[in-house]
């Protein structure tokens, strides 16, 4: 005989010395119930390399079980247990653990007089349980008998502490007045509700119960869903969702490789691993207008580089899709179908507070490239969490897979969905170690809402570019150098900036810029900044730029062979660094506040986001395969760092081709073609020009204040 009949036997066997003759006494409600409860124990097991989920509380003494997943379960051999109540039928009715039974290996019911194993028969649409039938009847099982009655206690029955414990707790209630539905009674506990003389008046799943003891009595009364009846649901549950929700596959740019942006790009990956990719697969949502809403929570940057949509309807026909807008507050871009695609989904109508606990269905989705996955199976709204703004969220027990989980109502309607909720303070600072978004349930009705008044909810900033403003930026026209806790305190904003982890230090101001024109001088501290449709207050930060820390090796170029000239960053800082980034994602035209401090005074400056002039990323570039050489036109950062006036000629090496003519001839990177053959190059249209003749080239090569003279062939 196995510890669990032991330990079981062993409570058996001493609640009839216990039993007392008094009314309400706990030990003789004990005597009375603890035939009728069983022990369900469900085996799981992993499927497709996917982990089980599904509710892990099972009991009240579920805290005492010891395991954070169901995959831990699987992994230490044990079987998720819970309480069984055997009814007059023969079957046992449990909480509903709503697992996929992909996940279930075997279900087992047993007593201290043995076991056999059992079948799920249904689940109560409006309680939080599920009926088993049993392969062999248990012998000692005592069907419960239902009576009308006031309950006096709970009577329970979980494993706790390594032992099988029967517990019996006074039925308390709180009576709730909700503001959007009837009278309900809050229990503490679940289990068998009896009276004080041990009579069974009814079974308790919720801790949620009507306030008219309509819950009261047999459960010949719950609406069940038959196990047998769930493919009726589940096939044109299948087809719709099919066709609901397609597969759309979204093309991209290449993303413009350079040194510069590599750490950026690093930064952002953390929160977008994809972004550097050219093709992305997602789900799509078809909405009513011929509109689709496609769950992708793409950064600017990424849909900057987006050329294409494309939506594979659910008979595989490609449908061409244009881009209308991303969404501001969800992680989600909605487009205009040129042709229809399908039907428009199918919005649930209920309060959403009157799904706690009902059985919906519950369809899993995912698409890995072309391939796409679909699961089917139920589930159970737990409670709303109230999120930004009163929006209630739904949750289930189990919140590890809801990256994937679309709910629906038994009339195959559209409930909740997973949806990335874009962070308001955007990335601003952005965080290396920010883990990805994740997606989270939301209610299918605010979705559409956003999705179909884009003027509200749509975001400017975040919209497909052309290739030539793929670089564009925002700028304020400061350069900044990140705060220390030493500067912070020498400048008296150690309290503004938290000793120095936030803040910027203004060292040059360029001419005609937003800073110059709002008075802003060198030694100014740049605190935050204040956007009009930004919850919280921006705080400015600045990554520390370990390249450029110490001096470009200028006098050591030639020293550096041609094959390491791609890893040399440029000896001028990139104009495009976490302050731009995210200032550029604010979205031009966008109205702001910046908070200085200016000679030990807290002053404000209203600005609003420009696009800044060409920087050395974005600048007009020419290659010269004869040469093997980039050139590329001399930018404000540029000019800034080499100190060269605007009317002075010259146009910068970007790269040079190893093995090719101007690396032969040594040529190097970051120097400035001034001349050839002594007419002065102020473009990269007047270098291509003059090279054109062929013949004797003669480059005036300026390397910082040394020049000289290089002779090539063409």
């Amino acid at each position: 005989m196995s510890y669990r009949f032991v330990i079981a036997g062993i409570l058996f066997t001493i609640l009839p010395a216990i039993a007392a003759d008094a009314t309400n006494d706990p030990a003789r409600l004990l005597q009375a119930i603890v035939p009728s409860m069983v022990r369900v124990e469900m085996d799981l097991q992993f499927d497709k390399g996917q982990p089980p989920t599904g509710v892990m509380d099972q009991d009240p003494g579920g805290g005492a079980h010891r395991f954070s997943t169901l995959a831990q379960l699987v992994e230490q051999e044990r079987p998720l247990e819970t309480t069984g109540y055997v009814l007059p039928d023969g079957r046992i009715a449990a909480m509903d653990p709503n697992i996929h039974p992909r996940f279930v290996k075997s279900i087992r019911v047993l007593n201290s007089g043995g076991q056999t194993t059992a079948t799920l028969d249904s689940q109560a649409r409006d309680h939080w349980a599920m009926l088993l039938r049993l392969k062999d009847s248990l012998p000692g099982a005592k069907p419960l008998q239902f009576t009308e009655g006031k309950p006096s206690h709970i009577v329970t029955y979980y494993r706790t502490d390594g032992v099988v414990l029967a517990e019996a707790v006074a039925f308390t209630t709180r009576i709730q007045q909700p503001d959007h539905g009837p009278v309900v009674q809050h229990i503490d506990s679940t289990g068998v509700a009896v009276t004080a003389e041990g009579h069974a008046v009814g079974l308790v799943f919720s801790r949620r119960l009507p306030a008219d003891n309509s819950w009261q009595g047999s459960i010949d009364r719950w609406k069940l869903l038959k196990s047998s009846d769930f493919a009726a649901l589940e096939k044109p549950l299948a087809r719709q969702t099919r066709e609901w929700f397609p597969r759309v596959r979204l093309s991209f740019r290449s993303p413009k490789q350079s040194f510069a942006n590599q750490r950026i790009r690093a930064e952002s990956h953390n929160e977008e691993p994809d972004a550097d990719s050219t093709e992305r697969d997602a789900l799509g949502m078809l909405l009513p207008g011929n509109k689709v809403l496609v769950l992708a929570p793409l950064r600017s940057t990424t849909t900057a580089r987006l050329e294409k949509i494309t939506v594979f309807s659910s008979n595989g026909t490609p449908v061409i899709a244009r881009f209308a807008a991303s969404l501001k507050d969800f992680g989600a871009l909605v487009a205009t179908l040129e042709t229809p695609a399908g039907a428009p989904v199918a919005l649930a109508g209920e309060n959403p507070f009157d799904l706690i606990g009902r059985l919906l269905l519950r369809a899993d989705m995912q698409v890995q490239g072309e391939n796409r996955s679909d699961y089917y199976h139920t589930a159970r709204i737990a409670t709303w969490r109230i999120g930004s703004k009163i929006v209630p969220y739904p949750e289930l027990i189990d919140m590890s897979d809801a990256s994937r989980t679309y709910l629906f109502n038994l009339d195959r309607q559209l409930v909740a969905l997973p949806v990335v909720r874009r962070d308001p303070r955007r990335v601003f600072p952005m965080d290396a170690s920010r883990m990805p978004p994740v997606p989270m349930l939301t209610p299918a009705s605010l979705l559409l809402e956003a999705a179909l008044d884009l003027t509200r909810s749509g975001d400017p900033a975040n919209v497909p570019v052309s290739e030539a403003d793929e670089s564009r930026l925002a700028w304020l026209g400061a350069e900044l150098q990140p705060l220390s806790r030493e500067l912070a305190r020498a400048n008296g904003v150690a309290d503004q900036t938290r000793d120095g982890e936030t803040g910027v230090l203004v060292t040059y101001v360029h001419l005609d810029s937003p800073a110059a024109r709002a008075g802003i001088q060198p030694g100014a501290i740049l605190l935050r900044l204040r956007a009009t449709d930004r919850p919280l207050p921006i705080e400015v930060d600045l990554e520390e730029d370990e390249l450029r820390s110490s001096a470009f090796p200028w006098d050591r170029l030639d020293e550096i062979r041609e094959q390491f000239f791609d890893r040399l960053p440029t000896p001028w800082p990139p104009a495009e660094n976490r302050f731009t980034r995210s200032l550029t994602d604010l979205g031009f035209g966008t109205k702001y506040t910046a908070e200085f401090v200016i000679d030990g005074k807290l002053e404000s400056k209203e600005f609003e986001v420009v696009q800044a002039p060409v920087h050395y990323e974005a600048a007009t570039r020419f290659k010269s395969e004869p040469l093997g050489i980039t050139v590329r036109n001399l930018t404000y950062d540029v000019r800034r760092y080499l100190q060269r006036k605007l009317d002075e000629p010259g146009v910068v090496v970007s790269k040079i081709e190893a093995g090719g003519k101007a690396s032969v001839a040594g040529v190097k990177p970051y120097e400035l073609i001034t001349h050839v053959n002594d007419q002065p190059i102020s473009s990269v249209k007047d270098f291509e020009e003059r090279i054109t003749v062929g013949g004797d080239l003669k480059l005036s090569i300026k390397r910082m204040v040394k020049g000289r003279i290089v002779t090539l062939h063409l």
